[in-house]
């Protein structure tokens, strides 16, 4: 999905999507533990030296950030990370059309019940979705 916007060296050059502090643990996904020490961080354990190891096969969440779904006032909302900087230096324009183009594929997804995060302020909302019984996940 994030392809779209990104290419794939974009990502692969940074990498910093799949390394996290103490404070952003919460962000990391299931099949990326148990987390590898990084330095004073924590690296999934899927990271090699030329990025992803997963390819292809990477889980949602990874391959739908820096975008998530949250939960915002008893809403779901589509928001992105400040943290991506080629993303974040894309247009907001360009972001906000994303989001709506790829609404139904963030809340379809197949394990969303897992990633559905509660918000963090460090996101910035691009969309608001209606109350939360009215878009159900597959899984839900």
């Amino acid at each position: 999905m994030i392809q779209e916007l990104l290419s794939p060296r974009d990502c692969a050059e940074c990498r910093g999507c799949c390394i996290f502090a103490a404070h952003e643990l919460w962000e990391a996904p299931e099949t990326a533990l148990p987390l590898k020490p990084h330095g004073e961080y924590f690296a999934c354990r899927h990271l090699s030296e030329s990025g992803c190891s997963l390819g292809e096969s990477k889980p949602a969440d990874c391959a739908m950030y820096p975008f998530r779904v949250m939960t915002f006032e008893e809403r779901k909302v589509i928001a992105l990370s400040r943290f991506c900087k080629a993303v974040n230096a894309l247009p907001l324009s360009q972001l906000t059309a994303f989001a709506d183009a790829n609404t139904q594929a963030f809340l379809d997804c197949e394990d969303c019940g897992a990633l559905v995060k509660d918000y963090n302020h460090e996101y910035v909302i691009l969309k608001v979705l209606e109350n939360l019984e009215e878009h159900s996940c597959t899984s839900e």
